[in-house]
């Protein structure tokens, strides 16, 4: 049996936007994975499934992670074709987002330099 490792990044840059690249086996109606698995097993072949670079607001949750400690979001995103992704949000202090809202996908740092992505609301609702 073959094993074969992905040495792809999952991140896009295109005309439009930013996308992420999922994967699926080549001719199979298995579920599109996000992120693509490193490693494959067998013969079959994983094809790239482009989603972004708008997707929509499934949930968010705002993290304190202590004093003196900036609060962070997290949210779940659902983009075309059915793929559901989780990763930082970006919203400013005090705004909030209705669930249901289009988000994009944006360029961001992990804090060892790693290039990533997350999601920006189009439009934020202060409170």
């Amino acid at each position: 049996m073959r094993l074969t490792q992905r040495t792809a990044s999952h991140l896009k840059e295109t005309a439009d936007g930013l996308r992420l690249l999922a994967a699926q086996r080549a001719g199979s109606s298995e579920p599109i994975q996000f992120p693509p698995p490193e490693f494959m097993h067998g013969d079959a072949d994983m094809v790239d499934v482009p989603i972004g670079p708008t997707g929509v607001l499934y949930t968010y949750t705002v993290v304190h992670p202590g004093r003196d400690k900036t609060p962070y979001a997290l949210a779940m995103v659902d983009f075309e074709p059915g793929v559901r992704v989780f990763g930082r949000l970006m919203l400013a202090t005090d705004a909030q987002l209705p669930l249901g809202s289009t988000v994009r996908l944006i360029p961001h740092s992990l804090p060892d330099g790693e290039a990533d992505y997350a999601f920006a609301a189009l439009e934020e609702v202060a409170v």
